[in-house]
């Protein structure tokens, strides 16, 4: 470009390929001092004048500068004339060609503003730099160029490592990482620590932190994630690392795994000794002393004689060293003297159990007391009073008269025999080997309340024979071994097939059936 060329063009293509950011190369004859001398007079009206303000020049922010930092140059400049203009400073990379352009600034006549254009370099070494202002509606002089060279290093490495993952407690997951950054200038760095599970990461924890070059280490706390590894991920904020950077660091972790040891089961009933047929309620208390929090899970009671299940309720998942407290209703306490049961909780692919065998109450009135111990002293003491009395005058009546003596003879014989009649014979159970008491005097039929099946005694013929298949209108359930399923409830029974057909009932919903053995 010569000097003949009017400055509005100059300008006009200046403002063009400036925000285009195009890579053009001028030559020495573009900058002919005739292109940046003052174009106005004092007498000059509705014009704006730029001049630098003082002999500051143009100012680097940013340095040491490394490639691809985004480093900031300002310059002041003052607006001598009689109205506002627009400015902006714009600069070339003589080595790369590149050209930045900043904001356009509006400057009011009188007044002095700083004009700033950002910019960086690819290019490891020195850079040559050239600098201009540049206006659409005002004239300006040789003091809004100039040059500069800077010495541009290479982008910087960053580094991040865990060092050491572990468990410090049962509650507590710790993790040390480090992070190192090369030679050259302080940056600003965004850490986020992330775990993962079946493949996908959750992020937990994220800091901010201003890093010197060097190595620096960093302790974090956990908590108890269930995870089968940790990420730690350093992000640069405004600066761009080397190719050579690994700024992302993984690493495994062993979750811990649950005993059945480290599950505590522990029930009470109410009563405590529950009546045959009653609703009792078992208040069941689960302690986590694993080092992991357990999946949600079930407990359930079962019965030990048949491992029926007596209740059963769903149960949240427990942090470890937690303890929680559940209730369960158990609507008809099996019909035995001692009953053994087995109080289970299972949490994923672990299951813990207790045992119980718990006595249940007699039912017996002789043995119950419901009155008063020593009002019923007071009255026993008479009542031997009244024997004596009436013993005394019964021989002095016997004795008058005969008949009167036998009838009485008779009755109290008859009474003796009532009184045997009730006394009870032990026996067991033909199907599970309970042990049962019956009259002594009783023959027929006999239900088990253990695996509730139904049997004779005193009777040899209907011993071998206890049901009538053919006469039996109860609904039939078949199967291939000792165990089969009500029709009703699909509760889970036990029925020996060597005692084929029998009729059996169901302990939770009371259905009655025809046990058969396999079809054919």
């Amino acid at each position: 470009m010569n000097s003949g060329v009017p400055i509005s063009i100059v300008s006009a293509f200046v403002l063009i390929i400036a925000p285009c950011l195009c890579h053009y190369s001028f030559n020495s004859e573009d900058l002919d001092n005739s292109f940046l001398e003052k174009r106005f007079t004092e007498d000059s009206n509705g014009i704006a004048n730029f001049s630098s303000s003082g002999e500051s020049g143009i100012a680097i922010s940013g340095e040491p500068a490394h490639v691809g930092d985004i480093l900031l140059a300002t310059v002041i400049v003052s607006n001598s004339g009689n109205s506002t203009g627009t400015v902006s400073l714009n600069l070339e990379n003589l080595n790369g060609s590149e050209i930045f352009q900043g904001d356009a600034i509006d400057i009011l006549p009188g007044s002095t503003r700083e004009v700033s254009a950002l910019f960086s370099s690819v290019l490891i070494g020195q850079n040559s730099f050239r600098w201009w202002v540049s206006s659409f509606d005002g004239a300006y002089n040789e003091t809004l160029h100039g040059q500069f060279i800077l010495e541009i290093s290479p982008p910087q490495i960053l580094i991040a490592e865990i060092t050491s993952l572990d468990w410090e407690d049962p509650t507590s997951l710790r993790m040390s990482a480090t992070v190192f950054l090369s030679q050259g200038s302080h940056r600003d760095l965004e850490i986020k620590v992330s775990v993962g599970y079946s493949g996908s990461f959750t992020l937990l924890q994220t800091i901010l932190v201003s890093a010197d070059p060097g190595r620096r280490s960093i302790d974090f706390s956990l908590g108890s994630p269930q995870s089968d590894s940790v990420q730690v991920e350093v992000i640069p904020i405004g600066w761009t690392p080397s190719i050579n950077s690994e700024n992302t660091s993984i690493v495994s972790v062993d979750m811990p795994i649950l005993e059945p040891s480290d599950l505590i089961v522990n029930c009470v009933f109410k009563p405590t000794s529950p009546a045959s047929g009653s609703n009792v309620i078992a208040t069941v208390t689960l302690e986590n002393e694993g080092i992991f929090q357990t999946e949600a899970g079930k407990v359930r009671i079962i019965l030990s004689s048949d491992k029926s299940i007596l209740a059963e309720s769903n149960v949240q998942s427990i942090n470890s060293g937690a303890t929680i407290s559940t209730d369960l209703s158990i609507l008809s306490w099996p019909d035995e003297d001692v009953v053994g049961l087995e109080i289970q909780w299972s949490t994923g692919n672990v299951v813990s159990a207790s045992y119980r065998s718990v006595d249940s109450a007699i039912t017996e009135e002789a043995i119950n007391f419901p009155f008063d111990i020593v009002s019923a002293g007071l009255g026993a003491l008479g009542g031997v009073v009244v024997i004596l009395v009436g013993t005394i005058v019964w021989r002095g009546v016997s004795t008058r008269t005969p008949k009167t003596s036998k009838m009485s003879l008779r009755e109290t014989k008859e009474r003796s025999e009532t009184i045997a009649r009730k006394e009870k014979l032990e026996i067991s159970c033909i199907f599970c080997e309970q042990r049962l008491k019956v009259p002594v005097e009783h023959k027929g039929g006999v239900r088990c309340p253990s695996c509730s099946m139904e049997f004779a005694v005193g009777d040899e013929k209907q011993s071998e024979h206890p049901i009538d298949e053919k006469q039996s209108d109860h609904p039939i359930v078949q199967s291939n071994e000792d165990n089969l399923h009500c029709p009703e409830c699909e509760q889970t029974l036990r029925v020996p097939l060597e005692r084929r057909p029998v009729v059996s009932r169901c302990p939770v919903c009371k259905t009655e059936f025809l046990a058969e053995g396999p079809e054919g």
